[in-house]
Order: structure tokens, then C-alpha cells, then sequence
């Protein structure tokens, strides 16, 4: 009966992993179901759709007061 040792531990390890990995699976899932709260600034689609303001319609940008990000010298796009 010697034999039966290591071949009850592995089953052991290998039904540890599979818990761990059920468990780890229920809580993405869990994160997943949850609403998601948003940040950062509404996009002008999303505010369009709800009728809080009307979009642009001019062929004119208009200035804005928050410069454009360009990326640094020397790095490529």
C-alpha cells in the first residue's frame, strides 16, 4: 500500500488546482455582473443619445481650452 501515496497526493494537488481555478472563475464572473461606474468625461454619442445636449453641428472645431496631446519627439505612431 505504499504505492497509493503519492498517486492520493497528486489527486489531492490537482483537486486543490481545480478548486482554485472554479473559485478564480466565480469571482471574474462575479466582477463581470457588476455594473461598471464610469469616470472621466461623457462621450458626446452617450450625451446625444439621453438628449441633455445637442451635438455640434458646426464644420468649424471650436477652440478648445485644453491643449491637444501630441506624443514626444522621435516616437512613432
Amino acid at each position: 500500500m505504499s504505492n497509493q501515496r503519492p498517486s492520493f497526493a497528486k489527486r489531492e494537488r490537482e483537486m486543490k488546482l481545480k478548486d482554485k481555478a472554479r473559485a478564480k472563475a466565480e469571482r471574474r464572473a462575479a466582477r463581470r455582473a457588476q455594473a461598471r461606474t464610469i469616470t472621466g468625461p461623457p462621450i458626446e454619442a452617450d450625451v446625444a443619445a439621453d438628449g441633455a445636449a445637442p451635438p455640434n453641428n458646426d464644420p468649424e472645431p471650436a477652440a478648445s481650452s485644453t491643449p491637444a496631446i501630441t506624443p514626444p519627439p522621435g516616437h512613432p505612431r
